[in-house]
């Protein structure tokens, strides 16, 4: 195994390992919150910031298609190695995935990396969790729970949307990013004490693996892409203010916590934001009609195979 190749291993190794913490701490869609004083301080004071210059040298770095997919191949797996120990089955056939999958296609185009994802992989999970994944590589992984909770077709494509975002900006690609950096510090050789005492660096490889920042963009994206294809976005809003109550949200955004450890903005800052995008939309296309879809979430046919 070559220096560069043990280095990713153990990254992949310590991110999977916090993504699967977090997972099973965390609600749907939204980290707990840990009640530091001054979280801000502390966490620049414990793992340090990116320099101008790393964040300059982080654009700068590509990753190839083959160490995206390896490297996703290996999330998906402890994935489904977890879910499998829940109790959760993993379907990749049926007309729920056929559905799913049919949605997919309707949205790929609207990638701007549509060619590094020529097929997107749909696998469905059998659990009434509300959740959406996406991994590395091209893969999604949809949640029972996430079917049950949209009431119609509009709000779920809002939803994959969103997830097709994250591969498209390459959000879940900046540990491997960041790897090319480290590597710039072991050039006599991989040396696993040298490594481990590069601390900040280890740590900002696996600290908040989704950002909020994050989840802005690709819920940005999530709206131009539904209203694009013909959705109705406001239903996606509608979801999250329907999560919101469920999961009895605190109405004052001080009553959720420092933000800075939320790794998704709160579900009514979510939806807020996504009404001011959709209001300044119908301005600049007052005349296009928008899709809902109630029964075709419910009779698991997309607008595409209904008009097939």
């Amino acid at each position: 195994m070559s220096d560069s190749r043990g280095i990713v291993s153990i990254v992949t190794w310590a991110v999977l390992l916090v993504t699967h913490n977090s997972v099973q701490a965390q609600p749907p869609f939204r980290l707990e919150t840990v009640p530091f004083t001054d979280p801000q301080r502390m966490f620049e004071q414990m793992f340090g910031e990116d320099s101008a210059e790393d964040r300059a040298a982080l654009r700068k770095i590509s990753i190839s298609a083959d160490d995206e997919a390896d490297y996703g191949a290996r999330i998906l797996e402890s994935g489904l190695v977890a879910w499998k120990k829940e109790g959760i089955e993993i379907v990749s056939k049926g007309r729920a995935v056929e559905y799913l999958q049919s949605l997919v296609e309707t949205l790929q185009p609207h990638m701007t990396q549509s060619d590094r994802y020529p097929q997107i992989r749909v696998l469905l999970a059998k659990s009434p969790r509300v959740d959406a994944r996406s991994c590395p590589g091209g893969t999604l992984i949809i949640f029972q729970g996430l079917l049950d909770a949209a009431r119609n077709e509009a709000a779920l494509v809002g939803i994959l949307s969103h997830e097709l975002s994250h591969l498209d900006r390459g959000h879940q690609l900046l540990p491997l990013k960041r790897i090319k950096l480290m590597e710039r510090k072991f050039k006599n050789g991989f040396q696993p004490d040298e490594f481990f005492q590069n601390g900040p660096w280890m740590i900002k490889l696996m600290a908040r693996p989704f950002r909020p920042e994050d989840e802005k963009d690709a819920d940005t994206d999530g709206v131009a892409w539904a209203f694009a294809a013909g959705y109705d976005p406001r239903e996606m809003a509608k979801l999250f203010q329907h999560l919101a109550e469920e999961q009895k949200e605190p109405k004052q955004q001080a009553d959720l916590g420092p933000n800075f450890f939320r790794t998704h903005p709160a579900y009514r800052e979510r939806q807020q934001l996504i009404l001011k995008q959709v209001t300044r939309l119908r301005k600049k296309h007052p005349q296009q009609e928008l899709f809902i879809g109630e029964e075709n979430l419910r009779e698991r046919q997309s607008r595409k195979q209904a008009e097939s």
